[in-house]
């Protein structure tokens, strides 16, 4: 069985990333008879993204290249290891974008008519927009390039011209012709540019190239639906294309209406007009988004944090490759969501896979943590041929000791891939401390400065629908003592909450304040849309009832729907006034420059992990800075920050995961075992392919692993 991945765009190749890590704990895998995991031996991934430069798409190259080093040693390797089963091939599609047009205009460039229709569909910005850094979230412009591509493959073929898609289509046809089964799914966001345009098109091509093999040829799709924001941007957007979090949910709104009205998912085996076998849905709702600490559109600095979506995604994968969608199983044609069951992230957030999951990611962090704050000293020195380090070193001497007799060649050889275990260890912590650092508020403990935040938003909801209140009473007044004390009262209130607005606003500082506001924009615009989509169903609905449907509807009936259509307006138009409000506020906050107003409380919990289901905050902090303390040219560290914060993974190593009781193995019992332990194989591989598995052995939380 060929199992493929494409991913698509910056979202795509996030998730890359994180299909590393989960073929490292062989989280690919198939069932065997008796119900016993067997890892998938191999996993092709091309990504597919025309920001060559992104730094989230080279840093998935670089750690799937840094796994592939580990792995491939461990293939003569001749004892049962944990993990490191499944091999990542991991390409890029180069797509020969040095011999292709790179915009709109350059597309249409010598070609008069084509030249008036995208001056009518875009504007000057979009139409000369360079590819080269992505498609800034515009989709339209993703479509052309893609059509572009996808029917130049042929000719390149035909030119003899190297590609990768020709070279994975020509692996997959030669699967299929051979009876094996071939499963590729694609994977990315539907909000954004690259991947909403990228998907479809590649999906269709795909199954039009393999319609004659369909019957082993399954395809699935994992769409990231809205999941975080984006800082607001401070460009200029009649003069730049900007990426703003307010069209998250509009983009994704219509990308799903059109893989529903093109019947994008197959209706059943025989559906010949359908693409997708599985359609796989990972999103959040808006309070749950996190707004992306380091954010850039592309190029190199597109390097933004992992987040744990991008991580369920790997399970949703890893589940399409097990499933059949062929003869008795084609009942598993479908659209799926992930099923959320926990009140907050946890290791039980992974229901049936909960064992594997933690058992596996929480080994290899202990493992990543022993290494950095005691091993890894010690192990470059055995590289090296120290003979001290190699001899004396208890959790060293079992593995390293023969290679003060290897030839220099060997040495060299052992180095590069202590090196490569230093650099998957140092990416996969890295990621780990991302996912803690992006998990929602509303699924882990508050900070304190997200406690004040939550209390500023909810304030500033209330004060907003009192102002709007109080505008309509002025704009509608009435007679009565009655009316007249309920408005003193209602003014009162909102007293009160602007006083409690400009606390909280100084608690929080300007910055943080200007979020709120945005938030609350982007809210009451999703509400006032779902109003009026609301109100337009119903006036179609009356439309019919008071003409041609007439003679079948009750007139009681009618008359209490169009008591409802105004009473529904009549919500709608506070809802706008509501909107126009925070609209003023956002106005006079840029105006007064409110970002520059500084929050009088300690501020600093904005970049601390917080205490969480799965790993615990403390001691991740500690690991986070002993890697700053590694990313530092030796005679820039800091040797008591990086003392302290080793010495504090070491006393804390068996509570790193968060479990009901803690680890028994402590670091003193995992030093011991790894003294205890034994080489197997030859060379290079045998030596640290014997370290880590003892060592993996030696961290895991029970027995077994």
């Amino acid at each position: 069985m060929g199992c493929y991945v494409l991913a698509v765009g910056g979202t795509g190749n996030k998730i890359l990333e994180s299909l590393v890590y989960c073929a490292a704990i062989d989280g690919f895998y198939t069932l065997d008879g008796e119900g016993v995991r067997r890892p998938i031996p191999e996993i092709h991934m091309l990504s597919v993204d025309v920001d060559s430069a992104c730094g989230n798409t080279t840093r998935a190259k670089r750690a799937a290249e840094y796994y592939e080093d580990i792995r491939q040693a461990y293939e003569s390797y001749p004892a049962r290891h944990p993990g490191f089963h499944t091999a990542v091939l991991a390409q890029r599609w180069n797509m020969n974008l040095s011999r292709r047009a790179m915009s709109v205009d350059k597309l249409v460039e010598g070609h008069r008519r084509d030249k008036l229709l995208s001056r009518t569909l875009f504007s000057r910005t979009e139409s000369s927009l360079e590819y080269s850094e992505g498609f800034r979230g515009h989709p339209d412009l993703g479509v052309l390039f893609f059509s572009d591509l996808l029917n130049s493959l042929d000719r390149l073929r035909a030119e003899g011209q190297p590609d990768e898609m020709n070279n994975l289509m020509d692996r997959m046809q030669a699967e299929i012709a051979r009876g094996e089964k071939v499963k590729l799914i694609l994977c990315g966001s539907i909000f954004g540019g690259t991947g909403a345009s990228g998907i479809p098109a590649i999906a269709r091509f795909l199954r039009e190239r393999f319609r004659a093999g369909s019957d082993l040829f399954e395809i699935g799709a994992m769409l990231m639906l809205p999941y975080y924001k984006v800082p607001p941007s401070s460009q200029n957007e009649e003069l730049e294309i900007v990426v703003k979090s307010s069209t998250f949910l509009d983009k994704a709104r219509t990308a799903l209406q059109y893989y529903g009205m093109e019947g994008m998912i197959r209706s059943g085996e025989g559906d010949e007009k359908g693409v997708f076998d599985a359609l796989y849905m990972l999103g959040l709702p808006m309070e749950a988004f996190i707004t992306t600490r380091i954010y850039s559109t592309g190029s190199q600095s597109q390097e933004n944090d992992a987040h744990m979506l991008e991580w369920m995604a790997t399970r949703c994968i890893s589940h399409f490759f097990r499933t059949g969608f062929r003869g008795s199983e084609a009942h598993n044609i479908d659209c799926y969501y992930y099923q959320w069951h926990t009140p907050q992230l946890s290791w039980q957030s992974f229901d049936s896979e909960e064992e594997l999951y933690r058992k596996g990611y929480t080994s290899l962090l202990k493992a990543a943590a022993l290494f950095f704050a005691e091993l890894y000293p010690s192990v470059v020195k055995c590289a090296a041929g120290d003979r001290r380090s190699c001899t004396r070193i208890p959790y060293c001497a079992p593995y390293f000791s023969a290679f003060r007799k290897k030839g220099s060649v060997e040495q060299a050889h052992l180095e590069t891939l202590v090196q490569s275990l230093y650099h998957f260890l140092n990416f996969y912590s890295n990621w780990m401390i991302q996912i803690i650092r992006t998990i929602p508020s509303t699924m882990r403990e508050k900070r304190k400065s997200e406690t004040l935040r939550t209390l500023a938003a909810e304030n500033y909801d209330r004060l907003v629908k009192r102002r709007a209140l109080l505008t309509q009473r002025e704009m509608s007044p009435e007679e009565g003592r009655t009316w007249q004390e309920e408005t003193r009262a209602l003014k009162k209130e909102y007293e009160e909450m602007q006083q409690t607005r400009a606390m909280l606003m100084k608690q929080i500082g300007g910055y943080a304040w200007l979020s709120v506001l945005k938030d609350a924009q982007d809210g009451m615009r999703e509400k006032l849309y779902r109003q009026e989509e609301d109100i337009a169903e119903l006036e179609t609905q009356l439309e019919r009832w008071q003409g041609e449907d007439s003679q079948l509807v009750d007139p009681q009936t009618v008359r209490q729907s169009v008591e409802r259509l105004d009473a529904m307006q009549r919500v709608a138009d506070t809802l706008e006034l509501c909107r126009e409000q925070i609209s003023g506020d956002i106005e006079t906050a840029i105006r007064e420059n409110v970002v520059e107003r500084a929050p009088e409380e300690d501020a600093k919990d904005e970049e601390a992990l917080s205490q969480n289901g799965l790993m615990d905050a403390a001691l991740m902090e500690k690991l986070h800075t002993l890697l700053s303390q590694y990313g530092l040219k030796p005679n820039q560290r800091n040797a008591h920050v990086f003392d302290a914060a080793s010495l504090e993974i070491q006393k804390g190593l068996n509570k790193l995961s968060i479990q009901r009781v803690p680890d028994r193995l402590d670091t003193t019992r995992v030093i011991a075992g790894m003294g205890g332990g034994t080489l197997h194989g030859s060379g290079a591989e045998g030596a640290l392919c014997s370290f880590l598995t003892t060592l993996l052995r030696a961290v895991g939380e029970e027995e077994g692993l």
